[in-house]
């Protein structure tokens, strides 16, 4: 069988030829140990700056070459990929303070974070905000053409042979996120979960117009990605979620089953209380399984309902042994791939830290323990 026709079976409950793996995402690390050269690929920091001294085409060339050539070498059955900025993009660079803080225009400070590759907020507008440059890049409504280029390249090169996943977001900016986004978030949907649920609903009505663009690309699936839970249960009840969540989550799993395709829901967190209204709102498969919610006692209590995509323990990668790896991998997949329904792949990503010796453990106990006949 091909990869994507190994994963089409697996989100089908069929038992293909072998236990399918892919990864949701991931990073330059894991990529520079594996192919032996410097990447771009997710390359956070370095990226960035990249960006800001006019490099952006030296990036995506990076980015194309290394993301075919890492699935093709770990042995991927699908991957995931994004838009890329645009021709042309150079953002106007953050004020740099001293070797390693760096002010934004609105006054924001950052330093740079040696354990995570990236500038990380130090003092929240700890100076006057400056007059926005002239130069500020955002996003346009309507994605230029250039911005395909890497799911242009990557559907080219394995499109008949693996399966190929759109995420919806653009990835590049002029700033860095609000870091209080989610708390203010939380509390609006304590104090008016209507309000958050319209709000909501206008959104995902509004990105059908993206999903299509994707899907015209010639991608299997679009990713959908949302958080709700932290690693000991949902941020919020049940009751506030179908109140509040389930009509635009609804909007947006239809948008991409109108396409024939597979809804893959990506949320991280201990999710299972809202398993249940994920099915109801039309996901075919769950993603980021963390340790703390047990994949096996999910694909026992939901597998006949929804596919699974994960099993390999994100903190095992980084901190543990490939013999530690290997035997936690081999149970997972013994315990969840009877009658298909599961992907094998880290319960997140492969993030900064990621030991190339552990993940090839992993995918060493998948070749041992992952064939159907």
């Amino acid at each position: 069988m091909t990869g994507k026709e190994r994963v089409i079976a697996a989100l089908q409950h069929k038992e293909p030829d072998r236990v399918p793996v892919m990864e949701y995402i991931f990073e330059h690390g894991i990529i520079e140990q594996i192919l032996g050269r410097p990447s771009y690929w997710r390359g956070h920091f370095k990226e960035i700056k990249a960006y800001w001294e006019g490099r952006r085409d030296e990036v995506v060339e990076s980015q194309k070459r290394d993301v075919v050539e890492f699935v093709r070498a770990v042995g991927h059955d699908g991957v995931t990929v994004t838009l890329v900025p645009p021709k042309g993009f150079q953002p106007e660079p953050l004020q740099q303070l001293d070797e390693e803080t760096w002010r934004d225009w609105q006054g924001n400070v950052y330093k740079y974070s040696p354990l995570t590759e990236d500038l990380v907020l130090y003092a929240p507008k700890a100076l006057e905000p400056q007059k926005p440059p002239e130069n500020l890049w955002e996003p346009p409504p309507e994605p230029d053409p250039s911005e395909f280029e890497l799911i242009d390249h990557v559907v080219k090169e394995l499109g008949e042979t693996h399966f190929i996943i759109a995420r919806l977001g653009r990835r590049a900016s002029s700033s860095y996120p609000n870091p209080f986004g989610l708390e203010r978030w939380l509390l609006r949907l304590a104090e008016d979960p209507d309000a958050e649920r319209e709000t909501r609903v206008k959104a995902a009505e509004g990105a059908r117009k993206m999903i299509d663009l994707l899907f015209e690309h010639g991608v299997d699936t679009v990713f959908l990605e949302a958080d709700y839970a932290s690693s000991t249960g949902p941020m919020m009840s049940p009751q506030t979620f179908r109140r509040a969540i389930l009509p635009g989550m609804k909007i947006l799993c239809s948008h991409v089953k109108r396409h024939g395709a597979f809804v893959i829901f990506h949320s991280c967190g201990v999710n299972r209380p809202l398993l249940d209204m994920f099915i109801e709102a039309g996901v075919d498969c769950y993603q980021s399984i963390q340790p703390e919610e047990d994949i096996v006692g999910l694909k026992r209590d939901f597998g006949d309902r929804l596919a699974l995509w994960g099993g390999i323990n994100i903190d095992m990668l980084i901190r543990g042994t490939p013999e530690q790896v290997k035997k936690e991998v081999r149970e997972i997949i013994l315990g969840c791939k009877k009658g298909g329904g599961f992907i094998l792949g880290a319960s997140h990503s492969l993030m900064k830290g990621t030991r190339a010796e552990n993940y090839l453990a992993a995918l060493e106990a998948l070749r041992e323990v992952g064939w159907y006949n």
